[in-house]
């Protein structure tokens, strides 16, 4: 059995699918806490641009006050689990917003196994690589070489692309938006693609940045393995 750590970078990393793959890159982004010049809230989607039926979803919300990412099935757009940070609080939590409970994530280095979600409906357990794994970087080609091959203007900012080569030699196209201060799309060579879409500019409370008060809080293990339903209350 695999062990993850429980942190920003790896929770944010796995149960969003956006594995950066060094742990420097996780370093830079535990320290910029991924907060964005203007809020605003997007959907990441990976998927292979020859077998484009297969995508994965995830609603992404970022803004001064935190980060809240929403794992989304393939036929839904109600989020089976959710992964929500507080930066004024500096508090992490896992969310099944289907049975509406909770777990506050602990500080410092507890381990979860990595044989998938079991509250409703497992994941397959496989590791793939993603292909968005330079989505979300505050920098194009961060940690590669890098060559601007293009640039266009978009509502006074600048949407550039750019051609990376990492240290093991491979190839990808970035897409980096000056306005949102991130890179919003990447494509390597074999076709797999990440991207941000319907991107939109809003400004969420700090209250959104937090489980619901009506909802429960559930020990981390009845999270992921699936806490019991209460019984209806009954006078």
């Amino acid at each position: 059995m695999n062990l993850l750590r429980v942190s920003l970078s790896i929770l944010l990393f796995t149960v969003v699918r956006l594995c950066l793959g060094t742990e420097d890159a996780v370093v830079q982004i535990n320290e910029n806490r991924l907060k964005p010049a203007k809020p605003f809230t997007a959907l990441l989607v990976e998927y292979n641009k020859h077998n484009e039926r297969v995508k994965k979803r995830t609603r992404i919300t970022l803004s001064q006050y935190g980060i809240r990412s929403e794992n989304l099935p393939q036929d839904s757009n109600k989020a089976k689990l959710i992964y929500i940070q507080n930066y004024k609080s500096s508090q992490e939590w896992l969310v099944n917003s289907q049975r509406q409970y909770y777990s506050e994530i602990p500080n410092g280095s507890p381990v979860i196994s990595d044989e998938g979600y079991q509250g409703d409906g497992a994941d397959d357990g496989k590791d793939d690589t993603m292909a968005w794994s330079g989505v979300l970087r505050s920098l194009p080609c961060s940690g590669a070489k890098g060559k601007k091959i293009n640039t266009r203007s978009v509502r006074n900012s600048e949407l550039s692309v750019w051609k990376c080569n990492d240290a093991q030699g491979r190839d990808y196209l970035q897409h980096y938006s000056s306005l949102l201060g991130y890179v919003i799309r990447q494509e390597t060579s074999d076709g797999q693609i990440g991207e941000l879409k319907e991107i939109k500019f809003i400004d969420k409370p700090n209250d959104y940045f937090r489980p619901s008060e009506m909802w429960r809080e559930v020990s981390m293990e009845e999270l992921l393995t699936g806490a019991p339903m209460l019984p209806a209350y009954k006078e």
